[in-house]
């Protein structure tokens, strides 16, 4: 037997003596492939001294409260003006600022996760609503950077994690369920693996369980590189952008505040979001049907709308013109759109509308007042036709009650145990988990969850199926969602 032989017999032989969750390297598999494959529900663990957990704490207060300004906090910056501020904040700041102007500080601290452990990681919370409503609560979200003080330190291949506390979701279920389904829908969105937090504090908390996460995949260079084969594009956060993209006649500075590129972007992919958001805003219908497929990848971004209305996503670019990240890609010069922070689908966003509305939302008009891409691209008969038809596609394979349990039954078994846990520990702890209002800010009692009511996820999917269902056999209209707004306005 030559030695070549031997060897390949050798190597074969070794492979079956490989565990199975040994991660690839990195040629071989993308960032998170092993977490993310994971059916069970992870464990993690958090150290940090007595003085990185108070440098964790915001910098102040809330100010006035909700829209009230004043002080360092809601109102978008000190002495802000009551309307939510933008999200700002470059790689190495070392402090980030939500949309309501409420200062994160990064602290630092040890993560322990599957046995490894990772030093002098970045911790800081996150959160708009959601750490509002958890103020009271030791379980709030945090966004984890595994080499922020290290360099080349990564987590299966990750840099950054994020820890979704579920406030506004009983049954921490949704998220999971909605980003699942975009995938299906094929739809480029993050993944997300359940994990329970431990933190060690000395002198305050000692392996104390602070709750169950949602830990959901970042969309950063790696997420662009699986996905669309090139992360070199230009990514970008919009914010506050109610009604789709608008063109800004004053230079790019403007655009960077409202569209937050996470990267530098280049002189021409300047340029080509500028001219797109004016194609969108004031070209002619004619200028508008000839040009937008060469700004736009048309059939992905009406499969991204069909999917956010399936799921009656209004907390989304369809409300108030947020949580998604817009992205150049390099091959065709075309923008997409991306889906983020999904805690507030399947009904779940009362300043559009009820749930029991919500949950009959147009899928002709699913959008919250007018939005200009969405309206433009609907008048035009080719691009109505074939918004309806991945309609039609997806309630007839994806959007079922068959398929929507095959990803929902395992999370609830899965989180049974690990919710039950943690209902005890919180109520030990004798805390507010914030399912009534802000954490004694906003609207109090009565709006339930994260001020919204949350319709449970099984009555969400019979329901949302007989509506559309309907609606697509020319039997019911739907509900047109209201113009962004709280109840009672």
């Amino acid at each position: 037997m030559s030695m070549l032989l031997k060897r390949r017999m050798f190597l074969r032989f070794a492979a079956l003596l490989v565990p199975t969750c040994i991660a690839l390297p990195s040629s071989q598999a993308d960032a998170g492939d092993q977490v993310f494959a994971s059916s069970n529900v992870t464990e993690m663990y958090l150290t940090m001294s007595a003085k990185q957990w108070d440098s964790l704490q915001p910098a102040a207060g809330f100010g006035g409260g909700p829209g009230f300004g004043g002080g360092r906090g809601f109102g978008g910056a000190p002495g802000g003006t009551g309307q939510p501020g933008e999200e700002k904040e470059t790689p190495d700041a070392d402090v980030h600022h939500n949309t309501f102007g409420v200062e994160f500080p990064w602290s630092s601290g040890d993560l322990e996760y599957q046995g490894q452990t990772y030093r002098n990681v970045g911790i800081r919370y996150k959160g708009n609503y959601t750490f509002m409503a958890t103020s009271q609560s030791l379980k709030k979200s945090f966004k984890i950077d595994i080499n922020r003080n290290v360099d080349d330190q990564k987590l299966d291949g990750m840099s950054m994690l994020n820890l979704h506390c579920g406030v506004s979701d009983p049954t921490m279920s949704r998220e999971t369920l909605s980003y699942a389904f975009f995938r299906e829908a094929g739809v480029p969105a993050p993944r997300t693996v359940f994990t329970k937090l431990f933190l060690t504090v000395p002198g305050k908390y000692d392996k104390e369980l602070v709750g169950v996460y949602t830990m959901t995949e970042q969309v950063n260079k790696p997420f662009l590189k699986k996905h669309f084969g090139d992360s070199s594009g230009m990514l970008l956060k919009p914010e506050g952008l109610q009604g789709g993209p608008v063109w800004m006649d004053a230079g790019w500075k403007a655009y960077e505040e409202k569209y937050r590129p996470d990267n530098k972007p280049k002189a021409d992919q300047k340029m080509r979001l500028i001219s797109f958001t004016k194609l969108v805003s004031e070209s002619s219908d004619e200028d508008f049907s000839s040009e937008i497929g060469s700004y736009l990848d048309i059939d992905a971004f009406l499969r991204f709308i069909a999917a956010n209305a399936l799921l009656s996503n209004l907390d989304s670019y369809l409300g108030y013109g947020h949580n998604y990240y817009l992205y150049l890609v390099p091959s065709t010069n075309k923008f997409v759109f991306i889906p983020w922070d999904l805690d507030l689908s399947m009904a779940t966003w009362p300043a559009a509308g009820t749930p029991e509305q919500l949950v009959d939302l147009s899928i002709h008009h699913p959008h919250s007042g007018d939005n200009t891409l969405i309206d433009r691209l609907f008048s035009i008969a080719e691009h109505k036709e074939r918004y309806v038809q991945i309609l039609r596609e997806l309630t007839e394979k994806k959007f079922t009650k068959e398929r929507l349990f095959e990803t929902l039954v395992p999370v609830e078994r899965a989180l049974e145990g690990p919710l039950a846990e943690e209902a005890k520990v919180i109520a030990s702890r004798n805390t507010n988990r914030g399912q009534n209002g802000f954490g004694g800010f906003g609207p109090g009692p009565g709006f339930g969850g994260q001020f919204g009511q949350s319709m449970p996820p099984r009555r969400f999917i019979d329901e949302r199926i007989e509506s559309v269902t309907a609606q697509l056999a020319g039997k019911r209209d739907g509900f047109v969602p209201r113009p962004f707004g709280f109840p009672g306005r």
